[in-house]
């Protein structure tokens, strides 16, 4: 029998907001992606980063997890605006040709990872995204948003993301931290599940456990 592969989608914001987090993001996606690593040879990741100078920075296409290579200060340089939409809506058009060229052997999970709002789409907009985001969960991926500097609830939710697979968390060292380490747990949760051919809650990416944003809550 062919092991089921899990496709993890991470959209990852380069705008000049980010500049403050550079390091903390670079730590915290290498931690996640060891984390991944060491979960099994099921999984294989597309990385792409976004601002306003490139909606679609391909770092990494399909890869397995074992061969995708660690974020860098060379290849995480935060600049420019944040054209969300278009990036989310550009991605999700190019999973979804994958997609159906793989024939329902990959199962889709989409993470998106930022700081900011909108502020920078030409070609997509919020409604565009959302009958996209829709359509693709109608089909069982699951969309994942975890952001900074914002009310992340609205902003996902305003595109289709279901409200308990989003998380907001700090825009600190320890913020970001929390926020790949619930990342990969619940990640970790999903492919134990696909792996097992277990039915799966496409809508409830987290299943309560939000680290991150417990931590923030409880901030003065």
């Amino acid at each position: 029998m062919t092991t089921p592969i899990t496709h993890i989608y991470f959209l990852l914001d380069r705008s000049g907001s980010m500049e403050s987090m550079r390091d903390d993001v670079i730590g915290g996606f290498n931690a996640f992606l060891r984390e991944q690593v060491a979960d099994g040879r099921d999984a294989v990741m597309t990385l792409v980063q976004f601002d306003s100078g490139n909606s679609h920075e391909v770092l990494v296409d399909a890869a397995p997890l074992e061969t995708v290579s660690p974020l860098t200060r060379g290849t995480f340089e935060p600049r420019g605006g944040t054209p969300l939409f278009d990036a989310m809506g550009t991605l999700i058009i190019e999973a979804s040709r994958r997609a159906e060229v793989e024939d329902g052997r990959e199962t889709v999970i989409f993470v998106t990872f930022t700081d900011g709002e909108e502020n920078a789409s030409s070609e997509f907009s919020k409604d565009k995204v959302f009958l996209l985001v829709d359509e693709r969960t109608k089909k069982g991926w699951t969309f994942v948003y975890l952001g900074a500097n914002q009310d992340s609830y609205r902003e996902g939710g305003r595109v289709g993301f279901s409200a308990d697979s989003i998380q907001n968390f700090e825009a600190s060292a320890d913020g970001t931290a929390m926020a790949f380490m619930s990342l990969s747990k619940g990640m970790m949760k999903e492919r134990g599940k696909v792996r097992a051919m277990m039915e799966r809650d496409v809508a409830n990416f987290f299943e309560g456990d939000k680290e991150a944003e417990t931590d923030l809550r409880g901030k003065p």
